[in-house]
C-alpha cells in the first residue's frame, strides 16, 4: 500500500499529477491516479488504498471544497488523524477542517518543482529541496502534532488529543459551549435475533464517551423513550435538547455483523459523518470499541468536542459481553415489565461467564443499590449482601470503574444512610467523568439526604438534562421541592410530567396537605382529583385522600383507618397516622419504615410544613430513639451538620402527652 493516498478534484487532476511525481521523487509511494466523478460510488479498492495509507494529502481548491467526494476522504483522514491538508489556490479548507495545519501550495502550484520544505515536514521525509540552516532540528510532525483526531493507545487507554482549532487560537476566541449528543438505538435487522444490540450498543457507546469533557450525552432511558415514534430528526432534537444525533443499522449475514453508524446535525439533518464496521458476532466488543474510538475521533475533529480518556476494557468472553449488552437493553426500558429482573439476570449471566468482567459485576451491583427486597425477592440482608459482593468484585478488578464506584455510593445511601462518604465518592467520578448521569443521581440524592436540597437540584437537574424522559428524575425533584417547602415548584413539576410519571402525583398531595392554605385546596384539589382518577384510584380512596387534605387543611375531622401489620408502611403515612390517630401509631409506622424502606425516603418527614411529626412530638424520648436508629443516624447527623434541622428531634427532651 502507498505512503501517500492523494485526494484532490477532477479539474485539479494536472497539477496532482505534477505534485505526485515531485513526492514520488523523495522516495514515498503515491496513489492518486484515480480521481472521483460527481455521484460515482466508493470502489472497494478506493477504500482499502485509503485505509492502508500512512498519510492523506488533501488538495483543497475551489473545486475540492465543494466535492462531497474529497470531504468524505478528508473525513476519513482527520478522523483518523493522517490528514496533510494543503491549498492549490488559497481557498480555505471547509468548516471542520480549519483547525488542521494547511500548507500554502499556490505559488508551488505554477511554477514549483520539488515539493516544498512545509509539505515535506507534514509527510515526514526529507525535502528535495536544500533545507535552510534554520531547520536543522530533527523532523517532527507538522499537522499541529496531530491535532483533534489523533488516536493513541497508551497504557490500555486511547486519549483523545483536542487542543483548540488553529484558526481559533491565532484569533483568541472562546472555546464552543458544550456539545450536546444523542445516541440513539440502532436499528436492527428483522428477524435475525439481534433486536437486543439497538439499545444495547447504543448504551454502551454512551457510557464510553462519558468521560469525555466538552460532550453532554442523552442516556440511553430517554433515547429509547423517542425512538420509534416517528419523529423527524429535529423533532427528536428538540425533545431531548440536543444538537447532534448519532444513529445506525445493524445487519446480520451467517456470523457476520455490518454496523453503520452516522453522525448527523439535528438542527438541518445534515451528515456530519458516516461509517460502516464490520466484525463476526464473536468480535463484538472488539467492534464496539472501534466504533467509540472512531466516534470520538470524528467528534473532535469535526466538532471541536470530546476532550478526554476513553477507557479501554480487556476482552471478554463473547458470550459473556452478548449477556452484558441484553441487560443494558433491558436497563434502557426499566419500566417494562419484569426488565429489572431480567437486567440482573443478564448482569449476573455475564458475570458467571467471565468472572474478570468487571461492567458486569457493577452493572449487577448498581441496579441492585437501587432495588427494594420485594422487587427482587430477597430479604434486606441477602440483597445488601449480593449488592456488596457484587461492587467489590468489580472493584477489585478495575479500582476506577465509574458505575462500580456509584453503586458503592447509591448502597451507602440507600442502606446505611451513609450520604457523607457517598457524595465524596461521587464527586471523585464527577471529576473524571462529567457526563456520567448515575454520578449526578447519586449526588442528588445524597445531598439531598444531608439537608444540601439547593445543591441536590442543581446536580438534579444536570441528570435531568442528560436523560429528560427518566420518570424517576422528575419524582425525585418534585421530592425535593417538597422538602422545601416550594409548593409552586411541586405542582407544576407535577403538571409538566406526563403520568404515570413515578407517582409523582403524590407529592402534589403531600406539598397540598403539607403547605397548602384553604384557598389552594378549594383550587387545586379538583385538578389532583381529575389527575388521579385518570389515573385509576378508586372513589373510594380518593374519598379518603379528600378526608385527609380536608382534616390537615381545613381542620375538619376525619376518621382514618389504620394500616394493618404487614401492609407496606413509609415515613409519610407515618407523619399522617402520628396527627390524625396517634403518636403511637405514627412511631410504629416510623420504626416499620426505618426498617423496611431505602433510609432516604425518611426525608418525606424532614421539611417545615404539616407532613411531619410536631414539635412536641419530636421532643419524645421516643421519637429521639427512632434517629438513633443504625439507618437514620448518620443522616440527621449530617443534617444538623448543614444546619438543616427540619422534622429532626427538638430539645429539651420531654415526653409527649398528647394522643
Amino acid at each position: 500500500m502507498a505512503d501517500v493516498f492523494l485526494s484532490y478534484a477532477s479539474a485539479d487532476r494536472a497539477v496532482a499529477e505534477r505534485l505526485a511525481n515531485a513526492i514520488a521523487d523523495t522516495g514515498l509511494t503515491v496513489w492518486w491516479d484515480r480521481h472521483i466523478k460527481g455521484g460515482a460510488e466508493f470502489s472497494r479498492d478506493i477504500e482499502r488504498q485509503l485505509e492502508a495509507a500512512r498519510h492523506v494529502l488533501v488538495l483543497w481548491s475551489k473545486e475540492a471544497v465543494d466535492s462531497r467526494w474529497v470531504r468524505d476522504e478528508a473525513s476519513v483522514a482527520a478522523d483518523s488523524g493522517r490528514l496533510v491538508g494543503a491549498s492549490l489556490d488559497g481557498t480555505p479548507p471547509p468548516l471542520g477542517f480549519r483547525q488542521f495545519q494547511t500548507v500554502d501550495l499556490k505559488a508551488w502550484a505554477t511554477r514549483g518543482a520539488a515539493i516544498p520544505a512545509a509539505l515535506a515536514e507534514a509527510l515526514e521525509v526529507e525535502a528535495s529541496e536544500q533545507p535552510s540552516p534554520a531547520r536543522s532540528a530533527p523532523r517532527r510532525r507538522w499537522i499541529a502534532a496531530g491535532i483533534a483526531a489523533s488516536v493513541i493507545a497508551v497504557a490500555g487507554t486511547v486519549a483523545i488529543v483536542q487542543p483548540p482549532p488553529f484558526d481559533r487560537l491565532l484569533s483568541g476566541e472562546a472555546e464552543s459551549e458544550t456539545l450536546s449528543l444523542a445516541i440513539m438505538p440502532f436499528v436492527t435487522q428483522d428477524g435475525a435475533g439481534i433486536d437486543y444490540l439497538g439499545a444495547g450498543l447504543s448504551s454502551a457507546l454512551a457510557d464510553s464517551l462519558a468521560s469525555l469533557s466538552g460532550l453532554k450525552i442523552t442516556a440511553s432511558t430517554s433515547t429509547h423513550a423517542i425512538a420509534g415514534k416517528g419523529l423527524t430528526t429535529p423533532d427528536i432534537a428538540d425533545k431531548l435538547g440536543v444538537s447532534h444525533l448519532v444513529e445506525g443499522n445493524v445487519q446480520k449475514s451467517g456470523d457476520r455483523l455490518s454496523i453503520s453508524m452516522r453522525l448527523i446535525d439535528a438542527r438541518t439533518s445534515d451528515q456530519v459523518w458516516t461509517r460502516t464496521f464490520d466484525g463476526s458476532a464473536n468480535e463484538l466488543q472488539l467492534v464496539k470499541s472501534r466504533m467509540a474510538r472512531e466516534l470520538a475521533g470524528a467528534l473532535s475533529a469535526r466538532l471541536g468536542a470530546g476532550q478526554g480518556v476513553i477507557a479501554e476494557r480487556r476482552n471478554v468472553d463473547p458470550r459473556a459481553y452478548e449477556a452484558y449488552l441484553r441487560a443494558l437493553e433491558r436497563v434502557s426500558v426499566r419500566d417494562a415489565e419484569n426488565s429489572r429482573q431480567e437486567a440482573l439476570k443478564q448482569f449476573r449471566l455475564a458475570a458467571s461467564i467471565d468472572p474478570g468482567f468487571a461492567d458486569a459485576h457493577a452493572g449487577y451491583a448498581y441496579l441492585m443499590a437501587l432495588s427494594m427486597p420485594d422487587q427482587v425477592g430477597m430479604a434486606w440482608p441477602e440483597l445488601m449482601s449480593e449488592q456488596r459482593r457484587a461492587a467489590d468484585r468489580a472493584l477489585k478488578i478495575d479500582p476506577e470503574n465509574d458505575l462500580a464506584l456509584v453503586a458503592t455510593a447509591v448502597a451507602l445511601q440507600n442502606f446505611d444512610g451513609e450520604v457523607e462518604r457517598s457524595i465524596s465518592i461521587d464527586e471523585a467520578v464527577l471529576k473524571r467523568s462529567p457526563n456520567f448521569g448515575p454520578a449526578h443521581y447519586s449526588m442528588a440524592t445524597g445531598l439531598h439526604m444531608a439537608g444540601r436540597s439547593r445543591d441536590a437540584l442543581d446536580q438534579l437537574d444536570q441528570a435531568i438534562d442528560r436523560d429528560p424522559f427518566d420518570d424517576l428524575l422528575r419524582f425525585y425533584r418534585a421530592a425535593i421541592l417538597n422538602s422545601m417547602g416550594d409548593y409552586d415548584g411541586v405542582r407544576a413539576a407535577v403538571t409538566d410530567c406526563v403520568d404515570p410519571c413515578g407517582g409523582i402525583t403524590f407529592e402534589w398531595f403531600s406539598a397540598l396537605i403539607g403547605f397548602g392554605t384553604p384557598e389552594l385546596y378549594h383550587n387545586d384539589f379538583p385538578k389532583f382529583a381529575e389527575r388521579v382518577r385518570a389515573g385509576g384510584i378508586s372513589e373510594e380512596d380518593l374519598a379518603e385522600v379528600r378526608g385527609i387534605a380536608e382534616s390537615f387543611i381545613l381542620g375538619r375531622p376525619f376518621a382514618l383507618s389504620r394500616l394493618d401489620d404487614g401492609v407496606s408502611m413509609d415515613f409519610a403515612a407515618a407523619a399522617i397516622a402520628a396527627r390524625m390517630i396517634s403518636f403511637d401509631e405514627g412511631l410504629r409506622y416510623a420504626f416499620v419504615a426505618a426498617n423496611d424502606q431505602q433510609p432516604d425516603t425518611v426525608a418525606d418527614i424532614l421539611n417545615g410544613g404539616r407532613m411531619t411529626f410536631t414539635p412536641e412530638q419530636r421532643a419524645d424520648p421516643r421519637y429521639h430513639q427512632l434517629f438513633r436508629h443504625p439507618r437514620l443516624v448518620k443522616i440527621a447527623a449530617a443534617r444538623r451538620k448543614n444546619g438543616v434541622t427540619a422534622g429532626l428531634p427538638v430539645y429539651p427532651v420531654k415526653p409527649y402527652t398528647g394522643r
